[in-house]
């Protein structure tokens, strides 16, 4: 894919998700072909119950959804979601080389002509994740360096995408307006001409506006107060030319030396409804949670192994029993889990469970 009109045509038919939910299996095509992958999928783990949940797929056969989803008792990798950078792809020739030999594998996906997946956590509670990926075919192999940076490319703008349609689709419901449910963002949100005319803005907006620090209004319109914002107004300019990308995204360095991450993106599905065709957001980035398994890899320096191990552990499989999930000899499980009870100070696995899950966190790293 090109990284100027292709890219920038595919942000903005993701953001077209953000007002119309049906939409996503449709782009979840797009973004599969774009990667060179034949299905694709958003998903909600919460990998300590275990219990998988499916919010849209592209191409995956219904026998196979409910597979993968009675299957997530035996996933090895679902513990690495609650630890994984947001919006950094993983792949699974790369990070789980092992996955391919573990029961999970062989039940869900062995012979039926797939081979990688990447994937990308997307956002994170305590204890459960929300994720996107893509999974590749035999006849293509390893996802290349180029699809992954894609993937990463592509990653932060699904995110919002799904953030902005899960509160639409709820505001809907009470509201039945676009405009209640942006309203309804804690992100400052504005819906915009092309000459920079406001026709919509949230509290969250006004309160942006107010303070200067980036943008500000003039007599209805938006005006930049940093150069950084003067070239994000410049771009939205010229997005009325049908040749122009479809949305963008940049960092903004304001008065105050905060950084915000704004994105916009023209809405071809809200014309009727909100009489302009330009959405912009504006948001400070975000720090991942942190889950009990995510602090502890972090505390105590665990492996990626390491974390399997114990994500399995956390979930009360015996060693036995870890070893054949992750198709590992017992011997290799057994030094993992001696790693780890070295790492933490403990002994037995009741105590090692206790320890990580003391490590609980409401509060943002």
């Amino acid at each position: 894919m090109k990284p100027d009109e292709a890219f920038s045509d595919l942000i903005g038919r993701i953001y077209d998700c953000a007002l119309d939910t049906h939409l996503w299996p449709t782009v979840l095509g797009e973004i599969a072909g774009a990667l060179g992958g034949i299905m694709g999928d958003l998903t909600v783990v919460h990998p300590l119950e275990p219990k998988f949940a499916v919010a849209a797929v592209y191409n995956w056969p219904d026998e196979l959804v409910e597979r993968v989803a009675a299957s997530a008792p035996i996933n090895p990798t679902l513990s690495i979601g609650l630890t994984a950078p947001l919006c950094e792809p993983l792949c699974t020739t790369r990070d789980y080389p092992e996955l391919h030999q573990s029961r999970y594998w062989r039940i869900c996906f062995a012979e039926r002509g797939l081979y990688d997946y990447v994937l990308a956590p997307l956002t994170r509670t305590v204890t459960s994740f929300s994720s996107w990926g893509v999974v590749g075919s035999e006849a293509k192999g390893p996802f290349t360096d180029q699809d992954l940076e894609l993937a990463r490319l592509l990653s932060p703008h699904i995110k919002r995408a799904v953030q902005i349609s899960g509160v639409i689709r709820h505001q809907r419901v009470e509201a039945g307006t676009l405009r209640a449910a942006l309203e309804a963002l804690a992100t400052p949100a504005l819906i915009i001409d092309r000459d920079g005319a406001i026709r919509f803005r949230n509290r969250a907006a006004d309160e942006e506006l107010a303070s200067q620090r980036a943008l500000r209004e003039h007599n209805g319109a938006l005006r930049a107060v940093t150069p950084d914002a003067a070239k994000l107004l410049a771009g939205l300019s010229l997005s009325g030319d049908h040749r122009m990308r479809k949305g963008f995204d940049a960092f903004l360095s304001d008065t105050a030396g905060r950084t915000l991450h704004a994105t916009w993106a023209r809405l071809d599905q809200a014309e009727e409804e909100i009489g302009s065709p330009i959405l912009l957001l504006l948001r400070e980035p975000e720090t991942a949670l942190m889950t009990p398994l995510a602090s502890a890899a972090t505390l105590y320096q665990l492996t990626t192994a390491e974390i399997q191990v114990l994500g399995q552990v956390l979930q009360g499989h015996a060693l036995a029993e870890i070893a054949d999930l992750l198709g590992l000899a017992r011997s290799t499980v057994k030094t993992h889990l001696d790693a780890i009870y070295r790492k933490t100070q403990t002994n037995r696995q009741a105590e090692l469970v206790s320890r990580i899950m003391s490590l609980a966190s409401p509060l943002r790293p």
